[in-house]
């Protein structure tokens, strides 16, 4: 059995433990006694780690010894429903949760697949963002969730992508802070621009600064994969965006301010995970 390290509720360059423990690791069965917290990058990042394995072993992962506070979290966030053929957990939980009163502070794990599920996963991030949120933030913050949602079905070459938004309220900030994770399998940004532009580099690194740089552009004419709207909302919101691929990450905490790696654990696909506060209706 594997044992993970308590890093999927801290920042979301931590979870490069997740990864690095993984990383040839026999067996199908993950210890999470250890893990006391989590957040939707670590979600995230525990779906690519698993649809990683099934791809390879063709078994599901299953998660054992989860903390009655995190299985009770994994089981809101419809991990187990929205990813059943990839990962499950050995025990059941007998909560149940009365969604219907809930206020719209969730997007649960929601699979991208298609234009629909993209329309889909934009129609409840605006209901989450127009509750929470003033409305001349919402054009801005929904553009971070279609560029990055986007990426998945029409340029990564995965079927099972998947995306999950969270916000609570910093009551002391006056301000809602905002957490969006999405992850797929496929082949990473230096595929998905080789595809578009031919050879622009020649490690994984090179092609996530020329995501980020804007160099690249889509049919939208918008720059590079679209990050750097998401870029620019961050800066403006105090917060931060890690973007992963390969062997390769950067964080950035707005326009001019990268910090890079290119020292990382092999997983395929792309990896972001962006957090910032927006201002409080």
């Amino acid at each position: 059995m594997i044992r993970i390290p308590d890093v999927l509720g801290s920042h979301s360059q931590d979870a490069e433990a997740l990864h690095t423990t993984l990383a040839d690791a026999p067996g199908t069965h993950m210890d999470m006694a250890d893990v006391s917290f989590i957040r939707p990058h670590g979600v995230i990042a525990l779906v690519c780690a698993a649809r990683s394995r099934y791809a390879t072993h063709g078994e599901r992962t299953v998660l054992c010894n989860l903390q009655h506070r995190v299985h009770q979290y994994l089981e809101r966030v419809d991990l187990f429903r929205a990813m059943g053929d990839f990962i499950t957990t050995e025990s059941t939980l007998r909560d149940t949760f009365d969604r219907t009163q809930e206020k719209p502070t969730l997007l649960e794990v929601t699979p991208i697949s298609s234009a629909g599920d993209l329309l889909t996963a934009i129609a409840q991030a605006e209901r989450i963002f127009s509750y929470w949120l003033q409305v001349r933030n919402l054009r801005g913050l929904l553009g971070v969730v279609s560029e990055l949602c986007s990426n998945i079905y029409q340029h990564s070459g995965d079927p099972h992508g998947a995306v999950m938004i969270q916000t609570h309220r910093a009551v002391s900030k006056g301000a809602a802070r905002v957490r969006v994770a999405i992850g797929d399998t496929g082949i990473g940004v230096r595929g998905s621009l080789e595809n578009r532009h031919g050879p622009l580099g020649e490690a994984p690194l090179d092609y996530l600064k020329i995501a980020m740089s804007g160099r690249t552009s889509r049919e939208t004419g918008r720059g590079g994969l679209g990050l750097r709207i998401v870029e620019q909302t961050v800066g403006a919101g105090g917060g931060y965006m890690w973007l992963r691929s390969e062997t390769a990450a950067i964080l950035t905490n707005g326009e001019g301010d990268l910090q890079t790696r290119d020292d990382l654990v092999y997983i395929p696909g792309t990896q972001v995970a962006v957090e910032f506060h927006a201002p409080l209706d």
